[in-house]
């Protein structure tokens, strides 16, 4: 399935429009002050989001070409192979799990093997909190990105 036409509003972020004409927003915000403990990785280190900007996407068709499309932005965000990338599934509406299948599940469809994903779940102020790591597999700082990552998940859980 080919992605949609992806537009890239700036550097961080990019839209795009399905055949429903649901217009989504994916961006990456810095979330280097989760990594304030780990200052050589902090300015690398991104949260990433899906927004509806415009219609509906619960009233929109399965769409498998949006899976797609956040894929090849995820990994054209990482072709740096310098940044890193958070996927934290909102728990506000207590819909974490389904985020966390429906990601998984476009994530295993879309693996090609250059991105790397480590999951974790935190627990914070008694909430579930699902979050993955994703990152180029040629990162040269891969490694103290999962530490990182899993120091910080692991901190969590303890309080």
């Amino acid at each position: 399935m080919q992605p949609y036409k992806i537009s890239q509003v700036d550097n961080l972020y990019y839209r795009f429009t399905s055949k429903a004409g649901t217009v989504y927003l994916c961006y990456f915000i810095s979330y280097g002050f989760l990594f304030d403990k780990f200052p050589d990785l902090a300015s690398d280190i991104f949260a990433f989001n899906i927004d509806v900007e415009k219609g509906a996407a619960k009233e929109q068709p399965l769409d498998i070409a949006i899976a797609a499309t956040v894929a090849e932005i995820i990994k054209k965000f990482l072709a740096s192979k310098e940044n890193a990338a958070l996927y934290i599934c909102d728990s506000t509406d207590h819909k974490e799990h389904i985020r966390k299948r429906k990601f998984d599940a476009w994530f295993q469809k879309h693996d090609d093997g250059t991105i790397i994903k480590i999951d974790h779940k935190a627990i914070i102020e008694q909430a579930i909190i699902f979050n993955s790591l994703l990152i180029h597999k040629d990162n040269p700082l891969k490694n103290r990105f999962i530490a990182a990552f899993s120091e910080l998940n692991d901190d969590s859980n303890s309080k």
